[in-house]
């Protein structure tokens, strides 16, 4: 069982450190390619290809939840060394996804024929060019449904490194060729369509990712197999109905401020949302991961790895996002102000709001892995549902009352009874775990980190007052080193700190001698 866990417990930091990697990298090409890639196309050419590519954007409900239960079916087969189960499934959703891209083909055709001609302001070059690029754009998502099986499987067996390395090779890729096209004169759909073709290429990088884990993976259209879409969508269905709440608990607010309030409190409100998702991207990289460690736990029936999942994921989340919120709300304010100006000042208190949501949702995201490797997917779903529907009724109400802080807490309050008072308890009690126990040691860390950064915080705050937008970032930065030093000295036990710099060292010598590690499926215990 050691093995079991120190081998997750090294996948987990490995794949962590690649996926924050390829967040940097996404982050930073981004910031560069914007202002340039809108100078060399203009103003209108860039609007008319973020215009399609929103056009397009909701395609990805068309996924309805397959992707993890597909990974939670093949890591169940594979722990049973059940080679034509895998095949099986694989070769299942290769179809599947393949008619939901043919699907997704026809949508984007009848796109093209008759909506884009017709969407207002678009000069007759401007529709061409935006059936154009609609057109290159379907041919990826078509593709990339099928081809998330191959990322799956790899996930599956905690590959997690080389499914980041290909995503990173294709971020850096498209930005080369990006600067070389546009500097080179080419216009948009030459754009597009060569980016386009990297990141089909990027697919079979994940097939190869699959086969190099899997080395006897076959897909096969005879293996097709009812049962085994039945059994995935039995469990999927539960995934979509959390996808579709997480979109109405943190999308919807902008709908109800617009009808109560109008446009200009939606900008002010958008701003507050975006630092928030800011937040949840930068702390979720790891709990992402998380979910084929513990599936895998629950499909051997392991409930001691599970309680340490539980433990470990919950302590390493938690401690990761009080960082990051410590850190954002308290200098949320001169932020705001220096970054937006003084018209989004009103935008200070819901992020707060939101910012306290997201350490909620964030921090609780192994429980809800655990209660899906036990089979409690129907409570989680129902949870997240019931916060969605609270979060509508409670902002609706508030946004009369409080303006924009009350949409705010209308979508704090349903976390606070879903996940803390429903969720979290259940979790403790499906790994054997007294809720007591777990609190005790999964938030000392970041107490005693936020306990240190909230005084550096607040001095730095008084005694030196951020002027410029630079400044904000140089004493935030500050508090973030703070926090880090605070969790390190006092956070973690002397147990503790040994057993994480152990994972350290061995991510390291993994690093130094890259020799094939061992599938998870053939550790011995």
């Amino acid at each position: 069982m050691k093995s079991d866990i120190s081998s997750a417990a090294n996948n987990l930091i490995a794949g962590t450190f690649t996926k924050y990697l390829l967040l940097a990298f996404n982050i930073a090409t981004g910031m560069f390619l914007m202002p340039f890639t809108v100078h060399h196309l203009g103003q209108a050419e860039y609007g008319l290809w973020m215009l399609v590519a929103s056009m397009t954007y909701y395609f990805q409900l068309l996924d309805m939840g397959y992707g993890n239960g597909i990974v939670r079916h093949i890591v169940a087969a594979d722990r049973q060394r059940d080679v034509t189960g895998v095949n099986r499934i694989a070769s299942t959703f290769v179809c599947v996804y393949g008619a939901i891209g043919l699907a997704a083909c026809g949508v984007v055709a009848a796109m093209i024929v008759w909506v884009v001609p017709r969407f207002p302001h678009l000069s007759p070059a401007e529709v061409r060019t935006a059936q154009a690029v609609m057109a290159i754009i379907g041919v990826r998502v078509a593709l990339g449904f099928p081809m998330t099986v191959f990322g799956a499987i790899t996930n599956a067996r905690q590959g997690f490194v080389l499914n980041n390395t290909v995503a990173i090779g294709a971020v850096l890729t498209n930005t080369a060729l990006t600067y070389v096209l546009l500097e080179s004169g080419y216009g948009l759909v030459p754009l597009v369509a060569a980016t386009t073709f990297v990141n089909i290429l990027g697919y079979g990088g994940y097939a190869w990712t699959a086969r190099h884990v899997f080395p006897e993976l076959r897909i096969r259209a005879r293996y097709f197999s009812r049962r085994h879409w039945r059994d995935v969508t039995s469990f999927s269905v539960y995934l979509f109905v959390i996808q579709i709440a997480s979109q109405i608990s943190f999308n919807i607010d902008n709908i109800v401020i617009g009808a109560v309030l109008g446009t200009a409190a939606v900008a002010v409100y958008t701003v507050a949302l975006r630092l928030a998702e800011y937040q949840r991207r930068l702390c979720d990289q790891f709990s992402g991961m998380l979910f084929s460690v513990a599936i895998g736990f629950g499909a051997e029936g392991n409930v001691a790895a599970l309680r340490q999942t539980l433990i470990e994921g919950t302590r390493v989340a938690v401690t990761l996002v009080v960082g990051a919120s410590v850190c954002l709300i308290g200098f949320s304010g001169p932020l705001i102000h220096h970054w937006m100006g003084a018209d989004f000042d009103g935008s200070v208190a819901p992020f707060v709001a939101l910012a306290i949501a997201g350490v909620i949702v964030v921090s609780q995201a192994a429980v809800g892995n655990v209660l899906i490797a036990v089979g409690s997917h129907r409570l989680l779903a129902a949870v997240w549902l019931g916060e969605a529907l609270v979060n509508l009724a409670v902002s609706v109400v508030l946004v009369h009352r409080i303006g924009l802080l009350g949409v705010a807490l209308g979508t704090l309050t349903p976390l606070v009874w879903g996940h803390l008072g429903v969720l979290l308890p259940r979790a403790c009690r499906a790994v054997a775990l007294p809720i007591r126990t777990c609190i005790a040691e999964t938030l000392w860390p970041a107490l005693a980190g936020g306990s240190v950064a909230i005084a550096v915080c607040l001095l730095l705050r008084v005694g030196l007052p951020p002027v410029t937008t630079r400044a904000v970032l140089m004493e935030a930065t500050t508090t973030g080193v703070a926090y880090a030093v605070g969790v390190y000295l006092l956070g973690f036990s002397r147990d503790v700190r040994a057993r994480y710099l152990s994972l350290a060292l061995d991510l390291f010598r993994m690093a130094r001698h890259t020799a094939p590690a061992t599938p998870p499926a053939q550790v011995e215990s």
